[in-house]
């Protein structure tokens, strides 16, 4: 009997079997690294030719490019969702919700916009907790980087930052980048922080009129400057960073320039180098003093 009423009673989704996982497709480098972050690397069925981290990403099949989607690539690969930043044709996007496939565009040019976008990934994946348990943690990483940063400069001037993207013209972030986040959480404060804008095209002639005491080279291709060329720059020599030699060129581009998960990577790095920076400064200050004094006249 009891055998009887147990096929009849209705199977109820979710209980008897889990539901099958939702498949996406991302376009976009940030998003991707962010799903995987997540631990729901096993959900993409495909990515952007410009997806190349992590190593796990590179095994996803290319499903088009950068915001670019391949239309026939991504109906074979049958996913549910599109992930992407921006899409290159907006028409695009009503094309694949038209076939059934729901379109998130999440741009995260900031902190808010990043575990926002991580949330809505979460629980378009139907994995809402793996999200929440990803933004407590960056959330802790980031109280902790801010203490630590409060502690070293609560009795030292925060250093003046001119951020690079690019020399030709010169290119520097302005307030709505999340760049320019990243520098303020590292201790520092970014020169172009009232521009507004993205990335923006300055001159030389302001730069030089800034005066920062800090040079951060952020360039995502090869073509970066090497830290000795910069004086050669017409009035370039004449900065305090350029004379100090205080020019940041060894985080890896990928932390500075990329907005998603590795955005603490890149904040932790340029916090620990600004403060080695200015331990050694006053080393190199006190032991000049010390040099100074040691030179006067007795008596004196």
């Amino acid at each position: 009997m009891l055998f009887v009423l147990a096929l009849l009673l209705p199977v109820v989704p979710g209980r008897a079997e889990s539901a099958a996982p939702v498949r996406a497709v991302s376009l976009a480098p940030s998003l991707t690294e962010l799903v995987f972050a997540m631990g729901l690397g096993d959900r993409l069925v495909g990515r952007s030719s410009a997806c190349d981290y992590p190593a796990e990403a590179q095994g996803v099949p290319v499903a088009g490019d950068f915001g670019r989607p391949n239309w026939e690539v991504v109906q074979g690969l049958k996913p549910k969702v599109v992930l992407a930043t921006d899409l290159e044709k907006a028409g695009m996007a009503r094309h694949l919700e038209r076939s059934g496939i729901r379109v998130l565009l999440l741009p995260s040019e900031s902190w808010d916009r990043l575990t926002e976008a991580a949330q809505e990934i979460g629980r378009a994946l139907g994995e809402p907790a793996a999200a929440e348990t990803w933004v407590a943690g960056m959330a802790a990483r980031r109280a902790a980087l801010e203490k630590r940063v409060e502690d070293f400069w609560r009795d030292r001037r925060r250093p003046r930052i001119y951020v690079e993207v690019w020399g030709d013209p010169p290119t520097t972030a302005g307030k709505e980048t999340f760049l320019d986040e990243l520098v303020s959480m590292a201790g520092g404060k970014n020169i172009a922080g009232d521009l507004r804008g993205t990335y923006i095209h300055v001159s030389s002639e302001w730069i030089i009129a800034q005066d920062p005491d800090v040079i951060l080279l952020a360039y995502m291709t090869a073509s970066a400057p090497r830290r000795e060329s910069l004086a050669r720059r017409p009035g370039w020599g004449s900065m305090q960073a350029v004379k100090d030699g205080a020019v940041c060129a060894n985080i890896p581009p990928e932390c500075l320039l990329r907005p998603g998960p590795r955005l603490m990577d890149g904040a932790e790095a340029l916090a620990e180098w600004l403060m080695n920076y200015q331990r050694s400064a006053s080393s190199a200050q006190a032991t000049e003093a010390k040099e100074v004094s040691g030179q006067r006249p007795e008596g004196r």
